[in-house]
């Protein structure tokens, strides 16, 4: 049988091996293990990734690694930019700290008492609708 007939096929197994190798390698547990192991590069890559795809507790992270500096240079307006995005995706945390942040002046936001309002409300409401 000629090779040329297989060559989509050939490609069409590669491109889902790759797939599920990536998918594999992207679990977020694999990027908190990585860096408790030290290894933030590692970490960084997986989480982004994660965080990329819209988990918010992935995007969560990414605004911690920023805000502490952690494998990545410290960048506050990266890390709110983070904590906005996981708030706007669910994440309670990041709604505690935007509110937080806007109720004290804190990672560079400005005080404003009607955004904080707006995110301990929207932390409160997800709250609630978690509670059994």
């Amino acid at each position: 049988m000629p090779i040329k007939p297989l060559i989509p096929n050939i490609l069409l197994a590669s491109a889902l091996s790759l797939s599920l190798s990536i998918a594999q390698a992207a679990n977020l547990n694999d990027g908190y293990k990585a860096a408790i192991k030290g290894d933030y590069d590692e970490a960084f890559t997986i989480i982004r990734s994660k965080a990329i795809d819209g988990d918010a507790n992935a995007q969560f992270t990414m605004a911690m690694m920023y805000h502490s500096g952690l494998g990545v240079k410290m960048d506050e307006q990266e890390a709110v930019k983070w904590y906005l995005t996981a708030a706007e995706n669910g994440s309670v945390k990041a709604m505690e700290f935007i509110s937080a942040g806007y109720e004290n002046g804190w990672f560079g936001l400005p005080r404003d008492a009607e955004r904080a309002r707006y995110w301990y409300d929207r932390m409160e409401e997800a709250v609630s609708n978690t509670t059994p």
